[in-house]
């Protein structure tokens, strides 16, 4: 094996272990010696290490004794001369918490359905560069975040399985919602969608508190599949009162044009499920979650609007 191939290897090893143990004495050492830290005033343990690619990682949350109300963010990178990961001092930030505080939640929800319909962003006439060849889509519906990843956030192993339409393989984002806030924005940063700083923002505060687990309230398999497992009386006091829905949607369900819910919900109740909590980009339809409803509350008016005359479907 050449020393090339055995750098290589190593950094490889390093990367995909998310430099366990000797990378991290290494890393603290290094730290020592550039910036005049303390191994010990380093605590791991609040942190979260993740590849940037094969020559980078970064530590989010790390704390530092001297000042423990504050978490930093770092980039090691690999020294191909002592084969270990080396911080660099100058991508040393703080966390500033006060932007994910003020991000808006419900926003991120619609924007994570059809954020061009939420900033004013040109819809993308192309496929996104990075849909994968397995799928089967094309155009701007590839830039919605719910084409990969499900309108139950659960991507491949979710309603988007083998065999779906929108089968792409990848994964879904329910578990990103235990990573700290600054690794989710960096990782939607990367995806080259045309968002400003606030979108993200919005966009991670979904993920980390908006995501909810919907084989909960909705059955994923066998005889009952689709049905959604709320009260269907207390979902129709609030579709008439308190969720507002009975102003646009009227008793049927259908009084839009080319909008049925009882067809939708019944077809695909994540996104039914969804689009109460969050709405509809690019119109006025409330958001459940704004209006101060539970999520039982908002189970309860899916399996009410599942009883709704269902028409031809305007599912998405």
């Amino acid at each position: 094996m050449t020393n090339f191939t055995k750098i290589n290897s190593r950094k490889k090893f390093c990367v995909q272990n998310f430099c366990r143990e000797t990378c991290f004495v290494a890393a603290v050492a290094a730290f020592s010696v550039s910036s005049g830290v303390n191994a010990g005033d380093i605590d791991w343990a609040t942190s979260t290490i993740t590849p940037l690619n094969e020559s980078t990682i970064r530590a989010y949350d790390l704390k530092y004794a001297p000042t423990p109300e504050v978490l930093y963010n770092v980039d090691f990178f690999f020294n191909e001369e002592t084969l270990s990961f080396e911080p660099d001092v100058s991508t040393l930030k703080t966390v500033d918490p006060a932007k994910y505080a003020e991000a808006d939640l419900a926003r991120g929800g619609l924007l994570y359905d059809k954020w061009w319909k939420i900033n004013g962003a040109s819809e993308p006439a192309n496929t996104h560069p990075g849909y994968p060849e397995v799928g089967s889509q094309t155009g701007s519906t590839t830039w919605r975040c719910k084409e990969c990843h499900g309108w139950d956030y659960k991507g491949k192993d979710g309603v988007y399985e083998s065999g779906s339409s929108h089968y792409t393989g990848i994964k879904g984002l329910y578990d990103v919602r235990n990573q700290p806030a600054d690794m989710i924005y960096d990782a939607i940063a990367r995806k080259g969608m045309l968002l400003s700083e606030q979108d993200i923002w919005d966009l991670t505060q979904f993920l980390k508190e908006g995501q909810v687990d919907m084989n909960k309230s909705i059955i994923f398999s066998g005889a009952q599949k689709k049905a959604a497992t709320g009260d269907a009386e207390k979902g129709r006091l609030l579709y008439e009162g308190a969720g507002g829905c009975l102003k646009c949607h009227g008793e049927d369900g259908n009084k839009i044009s080319n909008v049925s819910v009882g067809t939708v919900v019944n077809d695909n109740p994540w996104e039914g499920l969804h689009k109460i909590r969050f709405g509809q980009p690019g119109t006025k339809m409330p958001s459940a979650i704004s209006k101060g409803l539970s999520l039982q509350d908002q189970i309860d008016i899916l399996t009410y609007a599942q009883t709704l005359s269902q028409l031809e479907s305007d599912s998405h």
